[in-house]
């Protein structure tokens, strides 16, 4: 809340109570003049300090027994026009108790939606990470699960002649170095794609165009 809203909203409340107490105070004792204040207490609702709305229900409560001194008399009995300017205060009392009361309790809801939306979207961004670890994974161990299906032939030959041929040398260089580089592709990735897999599994693109 800007401090030229709160200015407006303080002006509009003191000009209101005038405008009230001036009503009140061209009014005959008898009447419940003092009711019209309820109005200011509305107003003052408009800023979000509580502190703000009940000094303004104090002020307003001063401003019914002002105008109870300064309205013209009548034939009304006393009792009548105490009666009635208490009611008007208890009236000023009982809407700035329920509305504060009521602002509150929308105020608690609303921060509970916030808290309830924020872990929604706690658990969504856990849930993505989640995901893109999986596909990772998968990924990884494709990769890896390549290779080491490759070294399965080296082997073979290996059991049987004891060594590697140097064609074969050549060869397992090459499966070496474009593991290497299928990681190093992995690893170097600033967006993440996902492709399908053997399996109907999700993975990730690491062969995309930079």
């Amino acid at each position: 809340m800007n401090k030229s809203t709160t200015v407006i909203v303080s002006l509009w409340c003191g000009l209101s109570a005038l405008l009230i107490l001036l009503i009140d105070v061209k009014t005959s004792l008898g009447i419940a003049g003092g009711v019209p204040y309820i109005v200011v207490v509305l107003i003052s609702l408009k800023l979000p300090h509580k502190h703000f709305t009940i000094a303004v229900a104090t002020f307003c409560t001063i401003l019914v027994w002002v105008g109870y001194l300064g309205s013209p008399p009548s034939g009304v009995e006393m009792y009548i026009i105490y009666t009635n300017r208490f009611l008007s205060i208890l009236a000023i009392w009982v809407t700035t108790i329920l509305t504060l009361s009521q602002r509150d309790s929308v105020n608690q809801l609303h921060q509970e939606r916030l808290k309830h939306l924020q872990s929604l979207r706690e658990a969504e961004i856990q849930q993505e990470k989640l995901k893109m670890l999986k596909a990772t994974m998968r990924t990884v161990q494709d990769i890896t699960g390549n290779f080491l299906n490759n070294l399965h032939f080296f082997k073979l030959e290996i059991n049987r002649n004891d060594t590697l041929s140097p064609e074969s040398m050549k060869k397992l260089d090459q499966v070496i170095q474009e593991t290497t580089l299928r990681l190093n592709k992995l690893a170097d990735l600033d967006e993440i794609r996902e492709k399908k897999m053997a399996g109907d599994m999700v993975g990730i693109d690491y062969d995309q165009a930079n």
